[in-house]
């Protein structure tokens, strides 16, 4: 499947729930979360994900809200796998049970992102509403065993700004990646982005010597050997870097609505032709071929509806 620039859309961000049991404050607030929306069926989900396999998509990422909230969400992974996607991976918050951690490492999951902004119990409550820094330390010293986890840090300026270093450090300890990830203005975001906005170019001014290592062509994420620390960390840019030139994934909400960008208002609205899978195809394929090179400079969609 190609967008209307000959881009090959090989990527799904699939958010499966709007439900969280976070309340970050740069993604949602309970106010925006008192009406909920009504999520997709397990059988829906199962329609889309087989029509977007059979328009080429290889790269398929589920997300939310947080999606080991729903609990049919194996059966999800599973059927993925077994219509032949092989590439399945996962964001989550991290506060996962022990038995929710077996099942995963038992999975066809490919790798695990895990969101972790600040190593600072106080901070991390005040940030998420919930005090679970040691639970979620405990799921990546787990899974770290088991898959290929990476850890997803939001610069904030008053929260991670001091603690760049000891998440590096942290994130070597337990051989993983972290990817620091520039602030959003999307949804709720705009409230704090004037005074929270951290560029990927002040982080790299810490360190004294580092090298960009070569990555995937269509990455989001830049990666680079710090030397300071002799480990490898991903920076990704979306604000001060765009990187829509050479975007490849297109996102569907809880509802059902495709979207080709984050940033976009208006979508397609899939269940309107879950039962033709014909017609779905080609409202697909005529939708992403509406995909551009631009963004707007922000929104006031709420981030956790369109899957982050």
């Amino acid at each position: 499947m190609y967008d209307g620039f000959f881009r090959k859309i090989e990527y799904l961000r699939f958010s499966i729930t709007d439900r969280c049991n976070f309340f970050c404050k740069y993604c949602r607030t309970k106010e925006a979360c008192e009406i909920e929306n009504e999520e997709l069926s397990k059988d829906e989900i199962f329609r889309i994900i087989s029509v977007f396999k059979k328009l080429g998509i290889k790269k398929l990422r589920f997300t939310g809200g947080e999606p080991f909230l729903r609990d049919d969400i194996f059966d999800i992974i599973e059927f993925a796998d077994s219509i032949g996607i092989k590439n399945i991976n996962v964001t989550t918050n991290g506060y996962l049970d022990e038995e929710k951690i077996e099942k995963i490492a038992k999975s066809s999951l490919l790798s695990i992102n895990i969101s972790l902004d600040t190593l600072d119990k106080r901070k991390y409550k005040v940030l998420t509403g919930v005090n679970g820094l040691g639970k979620v330390i405990s799921t990546i010293k787990s899974l770290s065993k088991f898959k290929k986890v990476k850890i997803n840090t939001v610069l904030l300026r008053s929260v991670n700004f001091d603690e760049i270093e000891h998440l590096i450090s942290f994130a070597k300890e337990n051989n993983v990646v972290i990817r620091f990830i520039e602030l959003m203005p999307v949804g709720v975001a705009n409230r704090i982005f004037e005074s929270e906005f951290v560029s990927i170019e002040e982080i790299l001014k810490k360190f004294k010597n580092f090298h960009e290592i070569k990555s995937n062509e269509n990455s989001v994420a830049k990666y680079y050997h710090i030397e300071d620390f002799d480990h490898i960390v991903g920076f990704i840019n979306a604000v001060s870097g765009h990187f829509c030139d050479r975007c490849d994934k297109v996102r569907v909400s809880s509802r059902g609505v495709l979207y080709n960008c984050l940033f976009d208002k208006i979508g397609l609205d899939l269940k309107e032709y879950l039962n033709d899978e014909d017609v779905l195809m080609e409202k697909i394929q005529e939708f992403v071929k509406k995909k551009n090179f631009a963004r707007l400079p922000s929104t006031d969609s709420m981030m956790f509806k369109i899957g982050g």
